[in-house]
């Protein structure tokens, strides 16, 4: 009974070895950015790299095309945070979002969320329209919440939050448990996150 549970295990493991190795960089990448650390990027470059093959064999095409923008917002966000300097000859600032730029990402992310929408339900086959509408609000929410990262915008947090709690959903419809984890885990540090970023935000008040 062991040797066969053992097996399974295996068998298992060897099955999902990819979905298993995007789950552990992911992990690893979280509390690199809750630190504020500018190395998260670079491992938000490799997780992706997995997130693509393994949203895409799920048929979740909006969060397989957020994982092609997470790469190259990847690239930027490190560039923001390890190159770019402010006139005081310091990295930029974590700040809190301003109601004019809260304004503008909102009505973004609306025709994002209905351009993807538009693009997937008339070029690929999709069998569940909930299933569409998750996997394409993730992603138009997710597309903002990376760009306010790599700003340092305490609100970004929120954003994650809301998107890791649909992707948790979502996952459960597809059965991946490795993701669902993930993003179980992913939900729960998104409030430290969020605590953290707004401290340092309070100091540059």
């Amino acid at each position: 009974m062991i040797y066969k549970t053992i097996n399974q295990c295996i068998i298992w493991i060897f099955k999902n070895w990819i979905e298993i190795i995007g789950v552990i960089l992911s992990i690893i990448m979280l509390p690199l950015e809750i630190a504020r650390k500018w190395t998260f990027w670079i491992i938000s470059i490799c997780s992706s790299l997995f997130y693509i093959y393994i949203n895409f064999n799920e048929k979740l095409y909006a969060m397989t095309g957020f994982c092609f923008y997470n790469i190259i917002i990847s690239f930027y966000g490190l560039y923001c945070w390890k190159s770019i300097e402010t006139k005081n000859n310091q990295n930029i600032s974590f700040r809190f979002v301003t109601k004019s730029s809260l304004l503008k990402l909102i009505s973004i992310g609306l025709i994002i969320w209905l351009i993807i929408f538009s693009i997937i339900k008339f070029t690929y086959t999709i069998t569940s329209v909930i299933l569409l509408m998750l996997d394409t609000f993730i992603t138009s929410l997710s597309i903002i919440a990376a760009w306010m990262s790599t700003k340092k915008i305490v609100e970004s947090w929120i954003l994650w939050l809301i998107s890791d709690v649909c992707a948790v959903t979502v996952y459960i419809n597809k059965k991946m448990y490795p993701s669902i984890f993930l993003y179980a885990i992913y939900s729960i540090f998104c409030v430290f996150g969020y605590i953290i970023w707004r401290k340092d935000a309070i100091k540059n008040l």
